[in-house]
C-alpha cells in the first residue's frame, strides 16, 4: 500500500466480475508510479482467488452488500487517503495516462474540485468500436470544438448550459474525479440516496466552492455491451426519485437554475416509470383492476403536469393500452411486450 498516495482509485464491481481482470489489468499500465495511487475495490461477492490477486496488487478490498449505490461507493471514499479519488466501474478500463493527467490538473489548479475527461467506445471483447457507431454522449464532440475548459468559480454559472445542452459532461463515473472531502458532510449525504451517482459527482462539483475541469482527452474506455445499456422499468423510478433529492440539494446550495432542471428531469421520468409500469404489469397478466387504476393515476398525472402531454406514442401509449386491456386483454399484453423490447427494458 503506498505510503502517501496523491490520487485513489475506486474500483466498483456489483455482481458482475466478468471484467474486474480487464479493468486491473488497464490500471497496471498506468504511466503513474504506483507508489502514488492506491486502489480500493469494492465488491458484493467473496472470491478467494480474485482477493489474493487484488491484495498482491497493494488493493484494499471492501465487501460491502450495500444495495444502494451511491452510500455503496461513499463507503469505499471513506476508506481512501488520497486527497483525490477518481472511480472505475468494473466494466470500464483507463489508458495508462489517466492517472498522471489527474494529478498534473489537480496540481496545476490547486482551486480545483472537480475533474472530468472524454471516453471512447470499446465492445465486449475489449475492441475498438468504430467512431461512427457511438452514440452522440459518447462523442461528445463540442469538444473538438471547444477544448479542455478551466471554470474557476465565478464563472460556473456556465456549467448547466454547458453540461446540459452543449456536452455531456455529467456521463460516466469512469471520467470523474473530486476532491475526496467534497463528500463530507450535506453532499456526502446526498451521495448516499442517489442511484445517479455520475451525475451527482458532477452535481458535487458544481455546487462546491471550487474550480471545475472538463477535459477533452479520451482517457476511460467505456465498455458498451447489452448488459450495461438496459433499463429496467425499476431504474425508471429511482431516477425519478434521484433527480428530485438533487433538486432539492441543489436549490438548498444556491443553484436554482439547475434545481429546476433536475426538476423537470424527475417529472419526465416520472411520468415514464408510471407509463413503463403499466405496460410492464399488463405484459405479467396483472388484474384489470390494477391496470385500471394505474392507469387513472396516469393520466392525473399528465394532468397535474402539462409539460409531460406531447402529442407522441411515448406519452400515451400506456393510456391507450391501460384502456384497451379492460376489453382485450390477450392483445394488449401481446403489443406491450414488443412496446417493452423495442424500448429496451423488457
Amino acid at each position: 500500500m503506498p505510503p502517501d498516495p496523491q490520487v485513489a482509485v475506486i474500483l466498483g464491481d456489483y455482481s458482475r466480475r466478468a471484467y474486474i481482470r480487464a479493468a486491473l489489468r488497464s490500471l497496471a499500465t498506468s504511466t503513474l508510479p504506483r507508489d502514488r495511487y492506491e486502489i480500493v475495490v469494492t465488491k458484493n461477492y467473496r472470491d478467494p482467488e480474485l482477493d489474493r490477486e487484488l491484495e498482491e496488487r497493494g488493493a484494499v478490498v471492501l465487501f460491502d452488500e450495500e444495495p444502494r449505490i451511491g452510500r455503496w461507493l461513499r463507503h469505499a471514499v471513506n476508506a481512501c487517503r488520497a486527497p483525490v479519488v477518481t472511480f472505475l466501474d468494473d466494466d470500464d478500463e483507463i489508458e495508462p495516462e489517466r492517472l498522471a493527467r489527474i494529478v498534473e490538473v489537480f496540481a496545476r489548479y490547486p482551486d480545483l474540485g472537480l475533474y472530468r475527461n472524454r471516453v471512447s467506445v470499446i465492445d465486449r471483447e475489449g475492441r475498438p468500436i468504430p467512431f461512427e457507431r457511438w452514440r452522440p454522449h459518447e462523442r461528445d464532440e463540442a469538444f473538438d470544438r471547444l477544448g479542455a475548459l478551466y471554470l474557476p468559480v465565478p464563472e460556473k454559472g456556465r456549467l448547466l448550459e454547458l453540461a446540459t445542452r452543449t456536452t455531456h459532461c455529467t456521463f460516466n463515473t469512469s471520467s470523474i474525479a473530486l476532491r475526496r472531502d467534497l463528500l463530507d458532510g450535506d453532499l456526502g449525504d446526498g451521495f448516499e440516496a442517489t442511484q445517479l451517482e455520475d451525475l451527482y459527482l458532477f452535481l458535487t462539483g458544481v455546487l462546491a466552492s471550487r474550480a471545475v475541469f472538463l477535459d477533452d482527452r479520451r482517457l476511460t474506455r467505456f465498455r458498451f455491451y447489452a448488459g450495461n445499456v438496459s433499463r429496467k422499468v425499476r431504474w425508471l423510478g429511482h431516477a425519478e426519485f434521484s433527480y428530485r433529492d438533487m433538486a432539492v440539494i441543489a436549490r438548498r446550495h444556491g443553484r436554482p437554475d439547475f434545481a429546476e432542471w433536475l426538476s423537470h428531469q424527475s417529472v419526465h421520468y416520472g411520468r415514464m416509470f408510471r407509463g413503463s409500469t403499466i405496460v410492464e404489469r399488463i405484459t405479467e397478466n396483472a388484474p384489470r383492476r390494477e391496470i385500471a387504476q394505474r392507469t387513472g393515476e396516469y393520466l392525473r398525472f399528465l394532468a397535474q403536469h402539462p409539460e409531460e402531454r406531447a402529442m407522441n406514442l411515448d406519452t400515451w401509449a400506456a393510456g391507450v393500452y391501460g384502456l384497451t386491456y379492460v376489453g382485450w386483454p390477450a392483445v394488449t399484453a401481446r403489443l406491450a411486450k414488443a412496446r417493452l423490447t423495442a424500448r429496451g427494458l423488457a
